[in-house]
């Protein structure tokens, strides 16, 4: 049915989108502060045509009912229909007449009358009901529903208001060049209860009644808040979940909600006060007289971890006849603890002397004594207790008529001196239904039990229904509230600016009302209500936006408030279940946890850059992003919100007058941030170019036949292409050229689109930018040059590449993407622009394309100079270069790397590194890096000298090198690995060596010896001259299948040859291919000692391991510190 409550129900989108027809039967309402927005602030009994409601009047839908009327006063708007708001003229079907409330109105009992109530013959469900002799039937799919022999049938009904505004009549204020301040949401709680972790059960003393209600009393201490009450068990879910009995007083967890189960009192009876003190311990008051097995009547203070008793203690007396002591309430104020109850006397354990304290008084605690110089005097029971933060006064609240001989009913203020004297003048509350005695005195249920001062006023809640606030210093009646149906306010709590008031009421709350059961006329808004709610401090207003839904186990209500070290409200009595976020029900034991909102505001976007766009026809407007995540930023215009997004740029249409722009950032609670200063847009130049506008006409393919190579390229022929003009689309309404006309199945991935145009002095066109319409993705090239992409992924792109997101074109229109078309790139006559638009997926609902290229004439600008460049020697033959990007001027399109004076490379323009390599050791080089621009333009000269470094090692012989070699079965010499060794008849050639090697420079078996011989005998002569040698070196050789390496007669080494003498048909002891020897080389150590001034020969002889090998191979390389 249709509920009361400030938020509405169900969400906007439901309503807009459903607004009839079956699956619009569950009621779905605009929050009410939507509603105020959308009347723009105003009355809501200013409307001319009032309140509209479209009725169903039978079962089928096909027959309707229209209702006009009108509220006689009502500002803001409210769906609290089922409160007395008076009706002024109404009209069915066009039939008028006036009068009646919104909860029941019309001319008879049939169809022309509406009710507005409650009932449970309906199961409690609301609705613009008609009268008692409609009735209707619980089918899914009547339009008029009742239970069967039920009248008040509840018909399908739409709501509708007609606000008749105009812009011209709305007031949008100034906003100065510095911007708009940030604004933030009222720090209320948030209308939806915390989930539940654990919570309380039963009744530890036996009684359920509503002075026995599970939870009575919250306080916190060391991160831990107390629960105080009646019940008996903690838990974690309704059914009993982890439920471990701990009667009277518990503690969780501030953070988490957990149950603390190390804490672990033992007491007799209720806990109806909790309040943590200065030194870290939990003072706790109530009916017990008891605490772990020690006597301790009323009062005890505990260790807030296990539980114990700590510290001095002081406890509650009655000293009359079967009195019992029985704490209701603390506050602390200066050093004392001040203590509301059912007490004659405070009495220091263990110390001989008491303090009176006849329901109320009050204890030092630095010293722990009880005051016996202050004693409130009251002739009943106290229940609230609030101490003044101003120090001055203390208020007392409760079941008493007199303080002393003063008459002083349910309410007191006592001043903080010895004697606690009365606060002049005297405070004598307002009751709501109350009379007089023959002598004066006020009769009635006039108990007051809450009591609190914030704001400036003192706010006393009680019976009957009434919640009322008094001006401090006068104690003049200020303000209230009546609440109808319920009962009393039984808690009453400031913090924060809000003053919090529990009860066992419901349905309705009347501000201004001050009398109960009839609230009169008087009251100014009647709000929905459900057993707790909230009061503006400073205004002495209900807070509608805390709108709470909960219930009750016995109807109680709410019994005890607290907000926590987190802002956290709890609510405490006999609770049963709440609804938290999304509108899920949960059981609550006993207490309800409500979260803080955010009341923090983003911090303020980057400031607005404008880029003119479609030559000088719109502008782009980018700004940096808020720091906080999720964002939507609103961007405002002159003094107006033009637009919401989530994108950091907006493209807007340029005026032909100056036009201030400013952005700032709203977050999900609604706090917004200071927005930008002013960014002004204006008026295009003279000298803007349009080279392409949207709308034109372009050649066009929609296809899945392959599409040719080369497509983007100036020459191409698109001959047999579609031609259309712009807006190019599918699935989108109004577009010039359906893409999709034929109807093709599967839809193709992307479209294609070429475009000739033509430009004179290309040389005077700078700034150009391209704008287009991305739906889904879509990459540009102008002249066969991409000049950019968006949506779409890195690399190559074909025509069945998909977008990387997908957007609908609403948005992609309102958010261009804009592309810069590099200087240089433009030519004399002829020019082409292709575009290639793709989809994220194949039955996307639309996709979209249309295309402008704008620029300027002018002289261009030249590139800054290149900043920050470094050259260093990376290595005897390497020079890197890095250098940053310049510091004004156009961005570049890339760079030109010189050395002395010669190119030697380039880069683009996002790439500031590049390497020189084959340098000359131990040389000086001078680099010079230019920033380009294209056509030619190039920033000034930017150089560096830099010198190679020394090799750290001399290559003495190298790979491919000539060698001296034999391949015969003939012995080898005797003295063949001797420097003196003439081998001028052996046969010379270029390693690399080989038999049966493909990449062979040298073949060893030219001559197709067979058998072919075992091994191959090579020497390499070499000079040094000057020698200094620097430590040992290394040869590193192809050993295939084996080897052995000679220097000057000394061999350095063997691999897959046996130890001891060597011949030339000495079987290798292994076999390996060349592939496997070449990628793994064999390295032997070479003695510097060896190496001599002048000539020096290497010998080397390299064996196969069977005759037939498939290959054998050799090459080397000697290398030695320089």
């Amino acid at each position: 049915g249709w509920k009361e409550g400030y938020h509405g129900l169900r969400t906007p989108a439901q309503l807009r989108n459903t607004p009839t027809g079956t699956g619009a039967f569950a009621p779905a309402q605009l929050p009410a502060d939507t509603v105020d927005a959308l009347l723009d602030g105003g009355s809501v009994d200013a409307l001319t045509e009032g309140i509209r409601l479209r009725r169903a009047t039978n079962q089928a839908g096909n027959a309707w009912q229209e209702v006009r009327f009108h509220f006689q006063h009502r500002d803001r708007w409210v769906w609290t229909f089922g409160a007395e708001h008076r009706v002024g003229a109404y009209s069915f079907d066009g039939q008028g007449s006036s009068g009646g409330q919104t909860n029941q109105f019309g001319t008879d009992n049939q169809f022309r009358r509406v009710v507005f109530n409650e009932q449970s013959s309906h199961s409690y469900l609301n609705g613009f009901a008609f009268g008692a002799q409609v009735t209707g039937s619980t089918s899914a799919s009547s339009y008029l529903w009742a239970p069967a022999g039920q009248g008040y049938a509840r018909p399908f009904t739409q709501v509708y208001l007609r606000p008749r505004l105009t812009v011209a009549g709305m007031d949008f204020g100034t906003v100065a060049d510095s911007g708009t301040p940030a604004s933030t949401i009222p720090a209320i709680p948030s209308s939806d209860a915390m989930s539940t972790v654990w919570g309380v059960s039963g009744f530890a003393n036996g009684s359920g009644g509503e002075l026995n209600t599970e939870v009575a009393a919250f306080g916190e201490v060391d991160g831990k808040v107390f629960v105080g009450g009646n019940f008996r068990y903690v838990q974690r879910s309704s059914a009993g979940a982890d439920q471990v009995e701990q009667p009277f007083l518990a503690a969780f967890d501030v953070d988490t909600g957990e149950w603390v189960s190390g804490f672990r009192p033992t007491l007799n009876g209720q806990v109806k006060a909790i309040i943590g003190l200065p030194d870290g311990r939990v003072a706790i008051g109530g009916q017990f007289s008891q605490v772990n097995g020690v006597t301790q009547p009323g009062l005890a203070i505990l260790d807030p971890d296990t539980g114990e008793l700590s510290g001095w203690q002081v406890v509650a007396e009655r000293r009359t006849t079967g009195g019992v002591p029985y704490v209701r309430g603390f506050d602390i104020q200066d050093d004392y603890l001040y203590v509301a109850g059912a007490m004659t006397h405070l009495t220091r354990v263990g110390a001989s002397t008491s303090a009176s304290a006849w329901n109320g008084g009050r204890i030092r605690l630095s010293t722990g004594t009880p005051d016996t110089n202050w004693n409130a005097w009251l002739n009943g029971t106290s229940v609230g207790v609030d101490a003044s933060s101003q120090g001055d006064r203390t208020y007392f609240s409760g079941y008493f008529k007199q303080k002393q001989e003063t008459y002083t009913p349910s309410a007191v203020a006592l001043q903080t001196t010895a004697g606690a004297p009365v606060v002049a003048p005297l405070w004598r509350p307002t009751f709501s239904n109350s009379g007089v005695d023959g002598d004066g005195n006020v009769t009635g249920n006039v108990w007051q039990l809450g009591v609190a001062e914030a704001g400036g006023k003192v706010w006393l809640g009680g019976s009957e229904h009434s919640l009322f606030s008094y001006d401090r210093d006068t104690f003049e009646l200020l303000g209230g509230s009546i609440t109808k149906a319920g009962g009393d306010f039984q808690t009453v709590e400031a913090s924060g600016g809000l003053v919090f008031g529990g009860c066992h009421c419901g349905h309705w709350v009347y501000q201004d009302a001050r009398r109960w059961s009839g609230v009169g006329t008087a009251w100014t808004q009647a709000d929905k209500m459900n057993l707790v709610g909230a009061w503006d401090a400073e205004t002495g207003l209900y807070v509608p936006e805390w709108s709470p839904t909960l219930q009750a186990r016995a109807g109680y209500g709410a019994w005890a408030t607290f907000v926590d070290s987190n802002s956290v409200v709890w609510i405490g009595g006999d609770f049963s279940r709440s609804v938290r976020a999304g509108g899920a029900a949960q059981w609550s034991g006993g207490y309800v946890r409500f979260a803080p909102h955010d009341t923090t505001a983003p911090s303020t976007p980057g400031e607005v850059d404008v880029a003119l766009t479609d030559g000088g026809e719109r502008a782009t407007l980018s700004w940096g992003a808020s720091d906080e995540s999720g964002v939507v930023y609103e961007v405002i215009r002159e003094n107006t919100v033009i637009a919401a997004t989530t994108a950091r740029s907006l493209t807007v249409d340029v005026t032909d007058q100056s036009t201030r722009y400013f952005v700032r950032a709203r977050d999900d609670a609604g706090n917004r941030s200071a927005s930008t200063h002013a960014a002004r847009v204006e008026p295009g130049s003279d000298s803007a170019l349009t080279l392409i506008q949207t709308g034109e006409q372009w050649a066009w393919r929609f296809s899945t036949d392959t599409l040719a190579n080369g497509w983007t390229d100036p020459d191409y022929d698109d001959s047999d292409w579609q031609r259309g003009g712009g807006l190019f689309g599918l699935g989108v309404p109004g577009v010039a050229t359906d893409l999709n006309a034929a109807g093709a199945t599967p839809r193709p991935l992307s479209a294609q689109f070429r475009k000739e145009f033509t430009v004179t002095d290309a040389a005077t066109v700078v700034d150009g930018q391209v704008s287009v319409i991305a739906d889904d993705g879509v990459v540009v090239h102008v002249n066969g040059v991409e000049i950019g992409r968006t949506r779409m992924p890195n690399g190559t792109i074909g025509q069945n590449s998909y977008a990387t997101a997908t957007i609908r074109h609403a948005t992609a229109s309102a958010q261009r993407s804009s592309f810069p078309v590099p200087y240089g790139l433009l030519v004399d006559g002829t020019n082409v622009i292709t575009a290639s638009v793709h989809a994220n997926y194949r039955n996307t609902p639309d996709l979209s394309f249309d295309l402008s290229l704008h620029a300027e004439r002018g002289e261009p600008t030249l590139p800054g100079e290149v900043t920050e460049l470094v050259a260093e020697a990376t290595g005897a033959d390497t020079i890197a270069l890095t250098w940053a990007g310049p510091g004004s001027g156009p961005d570049p399109t890339g760079y030109v790397i010189l050395r002395d004076d010669t190119e030697v490379g380039t880069t683009d323009d996002d790439e500031l590194t590049f390497v020189d390599e084959g340098l000359e050791p131990d040389t000086e080089y001078t680099y010079t890096v230019l920033a380009t621009l294209g056509a030619g333009l190039t920033s000034p000269p930017v150089s560096v000298s830099v010198r190679t470094a020394q090799e750290a090692e001399v290559t003495l012989v190298g790979v491919g090198e000539e060698w001296a070699w034999r391949y015969s079965d003939e012995a080898w010499p005797e003295d063949w690995t001797s420097e003196e060794f003439d081998d001028s008849d052996w046969e010379v050639g270029p390693g690399l060596f080989g038999v049966g090697v493909s990449s062979q420079s040298t073949d060893l078996n030219a001559a197709g010896l067979s058998p072919r011989p075992l091994s191959a005998q090579l020497r390499k002569t070499f000079t040094l001259t000057d020698w200094d040698p620097n430590g040992d070196g290394t040869v590193t050789v192809i050993a295939n299948d084996g080897v052995v390496v000679y220097l000057n007669g000394v061999e350095l080494g063997r691999h897959r040859l046996p130890d001891g003498t060597l011949t030339s048909k000495t079987y290798a002891t292994g076999a390996v291919s060349h592939r496997t020897a070449s990628a793994n080389p064999v390295t032997f150590t070479v003695p510097a000692e060896l190496l001599v001034n002048g000539t020096n020969v290497l010998a080397v002889s390299v064996h196969a391991n069977y005759r037939a090998t498939a290959d054998l191979s050799f090459d080397l390389d000697l290398r030695m510190p320089r």
